[in-house]
């Protein structure tokens, strides 16, 4: 390749790699639809995986399937179970690791609470059937449901009963799945409709494309550069060449370490700021109160009672909390403003161009977000919030304000907002 080739082929290859990254990310969607008739490979379950007896009344009708279900407290537990056949005759199955998420579309309608299990079965070879499953919790009427494909998991009696016949779910397919009625024994009528079954993904796997892009980009950047270095040893005019290959070398680990700056100042965990970060916004907000008396205000919080978390249900049903809660939380702010990871279970947003009654409103709908959403299956999150005002140019008296406000709202009972004087 002379330097001729090489000045459009690197152009060209980047060009290439950005279409495809930015088309993976915004596009290359694929989705197998199943939607429900009278012909529809459904059925009663009568045999439940977990060796119960199923129960009920399965109607078929023209676009959907409808399982009718009267749950009475007993003591053996009763439980209803519809059961969609995915493959017919010898075919594989669906490849599990091919699609991202499962999308239901379901009428529910109960006497009492309940949940629904999604059961998912598949098939690594001729002998062995493997389940994986999550819970939904339904609303009355009809709705839509989206679970991940990789919150599935399989549950411990499951494993147990199956010893060493565990597979991963990469080399999982899909042969049927299956819509239980949950765990709440009050007794109670159900009426489950299930019009459709959706599975959404991409074409080509995020990490699949990268790795491609990775060795393309690698086999290139080698052969340039042996070839460069071959150029330099049969003549010297062609240190010009080889110099010119050193420099778009050394772009690309401009660009790598731009991105290490960038991690530098980000929280790896939470994807938020982390204090490095928030040292330059800290900056240009102080001289802009300096200068027109701009004012900005800071909401502090951490979650109530994280360490019994933590001892309770170990270090990653914590991290799971704080990802959860940065994710709710980053939903919730304006653009302007910025999220930080404090420091453990504390977060801080920058609410520039606030004033004090603004931010306290902020805060309260935050503490209700946190209050009403599942942020851990295992317990409820609450917490608790202080808020101050920026009034002089020393940071380190506005985040300590904020930080006593915080320590009031602990002290008076946790899951409040207190606003510093």
């Amino acid at each position: 390749m002379n330097q001729q080739q090489r000045d459009i082929y690197y152009p060209v290859l980047f060009l290439i790699s950005l279409g495809l990254v930015l088309w993976q990310y915004l596009g290359m969607e694929r989705h197998l639809n199943y939607s429900l008739n009278e012909e529809s490979p459904i059925s009663l379950s009568t045999q439940l995986a977990d060796g119960r007896v199923g129960k009920g009344l399965l109607l078929r009708q023209q676009n959907k399937a409808t399982l009718f279900c009267n749950i009475s407290n007993s003591q053996q537990p009763d439980a209803c179970a519809l059961q969609l056949k995915l493959v017919e005759n010898n075919q594989a199955g669906i490849t599990l690791a091919n699609f991202e998420n499962i999308q239901l579309n379901l009428s529910f309608q109960s006497t009492a609470p309940d949940s629904i299990w999604l059961q998912v079965f598949t098939q690594h070879n001729a002998k062995h059937l493997h389940l994986y499953q999550q819970s939904i919790l339904p609303k009355q009427g009809r709705a839509s449901y989206s679970i991940d494909v990789d919150s599935l998991y399989q549950p411990s009696w499951w494993q147990f009963a199956q010893g060493e016949n565990q597979h991963s779910q990469q080399d999982a397919r899909i042969t049927y799945i299956s819509l239980l009625t949950g765990d709440n024994t009050l007794d109670k009528n159900i009426e489950l409709s299930l019009h459709s079954v959706q599975f959404s993904g991409k074409w080509l796997q995020a990490k699949d494309l990268y790795l491609a892009l990775l060795g393309i980009w690698l086999v290139s950047i080698t052969y340039a550069f042996f070839s460069v270095t071959r150029g330099v040893k049969e003549q010297h005019q062609q240190s010009n060449k080889h110099a010119l290959e050193l420099n778009k070398i050394n772009s690309y680990l401009s660009i790598e370490r731009d991105n290490y700056e960038f991690m530098a100042k980000t929280d790896p965990l939470t994807s938020c700021f982390n204090r490095a970060g928030l040292s330059s916004i800290f900056g240009d907000i102080i001289i802009e109160y300096a200068e027109i008396g701009m004012p900005a205000s800071i909401v502090l919080f951490d979650i109530d009672h994280f360490k019994k978390i933590n001892d309770q249900y170990g270090h990653d049903e914590g991290d799971k909390v704080l990802v959860n809660l940065a994710n709710l939380v980053r939903q919730q702010i304006r653009e302007g403003d910025y999220l930080a990871r404090w420091g453990g279970e504390e977060f801080l947003v920058v609410c520039t161009h606030t004033r004090l009654k603004g931010a306290c409103a902020l805060a309260e709908h935050l503490r209700q977000s946190i209050e009403n959403t599942i942020l851990s299956e295992e317990t409820r999150i609450t917490s608790s919030f202080g808020v101050a005002e920026i009034n002089s140019g020393f940071l380190e008296q506005w985040i300590k304000r904020a930080d006593e406000a915080l320590y009031q709202a602990k002290e008076s009972g946790r899951n409040k907002v207190v606003a510093a004087s």
